[in-house]
């Protein structure tokens, strides 16, 4: 009787888990809907841990909880850690895999999503080295992260330019 209940309980948290994860991703998807697409991104990156966590995870191979932890420059506290890793998770942007070499350790991989993030972040630092070295002078990023701009945004960086400098 006793084991009856607590397997009722425990299907009962699982289905109000699922619910709040619906609610959580219509609600993203609904913001989605009415901002623009650089709007709707920001949403889903969400904020300066996000993006962390993600070059942690594909740039640096950090793939579990600990050594995401312990190998991270930027001091990221373990609830903040783990509150992104569900968010991301929850999103579309990670999924895990158990660790067969640890029963209770899971691995973080980044699904198809997560990887196309990956040039922008990329993109990110190539600017960041441009224009916010950490030293006085800037720093040239390596020829092989240079990637061509789209003939969109050439055209709109060149009206740019135009209209601001």
């Amino acid at each position: 009787m006793v084991s009856q209940y607590r397997v009722l309980l425990k299907s009962q948290r699982f289905l109000w888990r699922v619910a709040l994860n619906q609610i959580r991703n219509r609600d993203i998807i609904s913001k989605i809907q009415k901002y623009c697409p650089i709007s709707a991104a920001a949403e889903i990156i969400a904020d300066h841990w996000s993006v962390i966590i993600l070059r942690d995870i594909g740039v640096c191979k950090q793939r579990t909880f600990n050594s995401i932890l312990a190998n991270n420059n930027e001091n990221i506290s373990s609830a903040t850690l783990a509150n992104r890793l569900k968010r991301m998770c929850d999103i579309g942007l990670l999924r895990t895999i158990n660790d067969p070499g640890h029963s209770q350790r899971k691995i973080y991989c980044l699904n198809s999503r997560a990887i196309e993030l990956m040039p922008i972040l990329i993109d990110m630092s190539v600017w960041a080295l441009k224009h916010a070295p950490p030293s006085s002078a800037p720093i040239s990023p390596p020829e092989e992260f240079e990637r061509p701009l789209s003939l969109y945004s050439k055209k709109l960086v060149d009206e740019l330019r135009m209209a601001h400098l």
